[in-house]
């Protein structure tokens, strides 16, 4: 039987908050998660965390990444930025809902209805 479930790789620098994030994936039975490779990576973003922001600019620049970028919190101009780094969907923090991760998922691997390039789901 093949596993018709979306592969999902999960970058983080807080391997605690990566552990907590891969757990709330894990919930959506259409989600596998993988270490590396999946369809849809998915940047776990703090305030000033200029790594994630490198591993984000890092993936953007492969081209093929289908990105979603998990936040804290984002400025206009900081979301025009990840716009211009092809991010399919911003998904703020404090906010997350199963519903709201499954549909980021789904959007970045476009088997949803079509949504703009760029989603803040808030």
């Amino acid at each position: 039987m093949s596993d018709k479930r979306i592969t999902v790789t999960v970058h983080a620098t807080d391997e605690l908050n990566r552990a907590r994030f891969v757990r709330r994936l894990r919930e959506l039975p259409e989600v596998r998660v993988v270490r590396a490779d999946g369809a849809v990576s998915f940047v776990l973003m703090g305030t000033d965390d200029a790594p994630a922001a490198a591993e984000l600019r890092r993936l953007a620049r492969d081209g093929d990444e289908r990105v979603v970028l998990v936040a804290e919190e984002l400025g206009e101009t900081e979301l025009m930025a990840v716009a211009e780094y092809g991010v399919r969907s911003v998904l703020y923090l404090g906010r997350l809902t199963a519903w709201r991760l499954a549909r980021a998922v789904h959007s970045a691997v476009g088997c949803c209805a079509k949504v703009p390039m760029v989603t803040a789901l808030v």
